[in-house]
């Protein structure tokens, strides 16, 4: 009789180790197929993240190229604005000193009256040199 019970209760025990072993084999089973789909969950977003770094980079890119073109446009522009500038003020410059030689044509015209003038008072007052005139 010892000797059935021992057989029974090791029985019990095997089958105790057996639904045991079987349980953790389930769950080592389980956490397997969890790692797998966390493995490929993780390999998508690393995927996706890079994607996106990669757009970004590209975005940056081609803003740079952007900026590059709007600075050599603002350059072309203001060499054209200063063009105009010193368009004009040579066009000011051409002006003026037109207005001077004008100017200086009639001061010159002036001082050949005033000498023709002196000249005729001169002759009037007994002297042709105006600082020998009398005041009366």
């Amino acid at each position: 009789m010892p000797l059935g019970r021992l057989s029974g209760s090791a029985r019990s025990e095997e089958g105790s180790e057996a639904f045991l072993e079987g349980m953790v084999d389930w769950e080592l089973s389980r956490l397997q197929r969890q790692c797998k789909v966390m493995e490929g969950e993780r390999r998508a977003y690393s995927k996706e993240v890079h994607q996106r770094i990669n757009k970004q980079l590209e975005e940056i890119r081609r803003l740079e190229e952007v900026r590059g073109n709007l600075q050599v446009q603002i350059s072309t522009a203001q060499n054209q604005v200063k063009r105009l500038q010193d368009s004009e003020r040579l066009e000011n410059m051409d002006r003026l000193l037109k207005g001077r030689a004008q100017v200086q044509a009639e001061i010159e015209e002036l001082q050949e009256q005033t000498r023709a003038l002196d000249k005729q008072v001169g002759s009037r007052w007994g002297s042709a040199d105006p600082a020998h005139r009398q005041v009366l």
